[in-house]
This record gives structure tokens, C-alpha cells and sequence, in this order.
């Protein structure tokens, strides 16, 4: 055997025995893996549902989205079907959104977003309906729902509730609600009913004393901004006990019919 092979296997032998030793090394932390893996299972397997968390509820009753959910208490926590109760709970008409997770040691936690009516639907039976058209129940709900009425409104035939009422006498409502909440809430609060007069000139009647307001078509947005103004300036300052109708089809003037004599805002100016 020549120099050069001796030297090559005295530095290969040492090598090996490290790799060797390194392997046996491995031995230990695998076991420690394994032992740690079968624990965890056995640990996930010992959870039990025990609490079923509900948030984002305003108008619902908590117990009524515990009711939908119908979470098999006392089962084992990852063995819950969770696709099962998102489809249950996001079947409700007054549910936009959930979301449905399990909470470590023992909860459920279901997540709404609800629908909230912009105002009831009286075709008959009443509804309510939500900003985007979608029909609901008219039903009770934790915070009491003061909205205004949608009546007049014809070509819905049969409302499928949770769903989008397709007419577009009731969207036309709901924009006429929609741009007085933007013009000022409270003059979205000060409208106790809208009527859509089935295609005629849209109603409005107030809260206080149910005095009627005529509306008119087209420039909706222009015409309450200019009620508001007069019911700022001037409706403030008079006896509203004395108020018997206001007529807004008129060119940035409100017609004013009270007791005893008829006035149009504003004769000169602005209101």
C-alpha cells in the first residue's frame, strides 16, 4: 500500500465516525418529536365544546344566533362541523356576514355582521328592508328599530325574504332615505313615512303630527337640502301644531300651508 492510500484512509475513517455518531444523536430528538406528537393528539382529541361564543350582535338576540348555530355542546371541539353552522347562521335573512372559528380550550366563536333595516315595507304584511333592497322579517329586535315606512310601492309580488326585492319603486325609496340620512341625520329621523303614491308624486310625512310633504320627482337631493334648511330656519321658530302641509316641487322654494294662510320660503333670499 503506497503513502498516499494510508493517508487518504486514516482521514476518511474519522468522518465516517462522526457521521455515525451524528445519526445517533438524531435518535433521541425523534423520539421526543413522536412522544410530543401522540400527546398533542391525545390532548386535541380530550377538547370539548363546552361555551359558544357569539359577537357583533346588535339587533339579534345572541340566543337566537346560538339557536341557528346548533352547536353540539359537549362534543369534541375539532370534530365540530364548522362549515355546518356558518351555513345554518348565514342563512338568516338579518345575517350579511359570519364567520365561524374554533377558541382554544373549549369554545365555538361565531362572528355576525347583521342587515339593518333603513325602513319597514308595508305591502300588506310589513317587512323590513335593509339599504341594499334585501327584504327581511318584520320581527323584534334587541334595540328598538325607529325607520320610516315605505308604502306605495307596487310590482313586488311575492318577497322572498334575505333576498334583493327587485323594484324599482323601492329602490327609488330607499335613495330618497339614503340621501336625507347624508344630508343630515336628523332629517332622515323627522320623516315617519314615505310614500312612492304608485308612480305619482312622492309623499313624505313627519314624525310630529304626520304632516304631509310633497316631494315631487327628480332633484331629490337638491329639495331636501332645501327642507332642511327651512326646517332649520323657520319650522324651528313657528307652532308646528299649526303646520298642515308642505309642498317641495316648487324651484328652491318650500310652499307652506298652515292654519289659516298659505306662505312660500323664502319670498326674497335664501331660508
Amino acid at each position: 500500500m503506497t503513502e498516499r492510500q494510508v493517508t487518504m484512509n486514516f482521514q476518511e475513517e474519522p468522518k465516517s465516525i462522526q457521521k455515525r455518531f451524528g445519526l445517533w444523536l438524531l435518535i433521541p430528538e425523534i423520539i421526543v418529536i413522536i412522544v410530543l406528537f401522540i400527546f398533542a393528539k391525545e390532548w386535541k382529541g380530550s377538547l370539548q365544546v363546552q361555551r359558544v361564543v357569539v359577537s357583533g350582535v346588535r339587533l339579534l338576540p345572541a340566543s337566537d344566533v346560538y339557536g341557528w348555530a346548533k352547536v353540539p355542546m359537549k362534543s369534541a371541539l375539532f370534530a365540530v362541523p364548522l362549515a355546518d353552522i356558518y351555513a345554518r347562521v348565514s342563512a338568516q335573512p338579518f345575517i350579511r356576514s359570519v364567520s365561524v372559528s374554533r377558541q382554544l380550550p373549549d369554545a365555538v366563536l361565531i362572528q355576525v355582521a347583521e342587515r339593518e333595516p333603513i325602513a319597514s315595507l308595508n305591502m300588506g304584511q310589513m317587512y323590513f328592508v335593509d339599504g341594499d333592497g334585501v327584504l327581511l322579517p318584520y320581527r323584534h329586535t334587541e334595540t328598538r328599530l325607529d325607520v320610516p315606512v315605505i308604502s306605495g310601492v307596487t310590482g313586488i309580488e311575492r318577497p322572498n325574504l334575505g333576498e334583493i326585492a327587485l323594484s324599482n319603486e323601492l329602490f327609488q325609496a330607499i335613495e330618497v332615505l339614503k340621501t336625507a340620512r347624508d344630508v343630515d341625520p336628523s332629517l332622515y329621523r323627522v320623516i315617519s313615512e314615505i310614500n312612492m303614491n304608485n308612480g305619482d308624486d312622492i309623499l313624505l310625512f313627519l314624525v310630529d303630527g304626520g304632516v304631509p310633504i310633497t316631494l315631487g320627482r327628480g332633484d331629490i337631493a337638491k329639495k331636501l337640502v332645501t327642507f332642511h334648511s327651512f326646517m332649520n330656519d323657520v319650522l324651528k321658530k313657528e307652532d308646528p301644531k299649526k303646520l298642515r302641509s308642505i309642498d317641495l316641487r316648487f324651484d328652491e322654494q318650500v310652499v307652506v300651508k298652515w292654519d289659516q294662510k298659505t306662505e312660500r320660503y323664502p319670498k326674497t333670499g335664501s331660508l
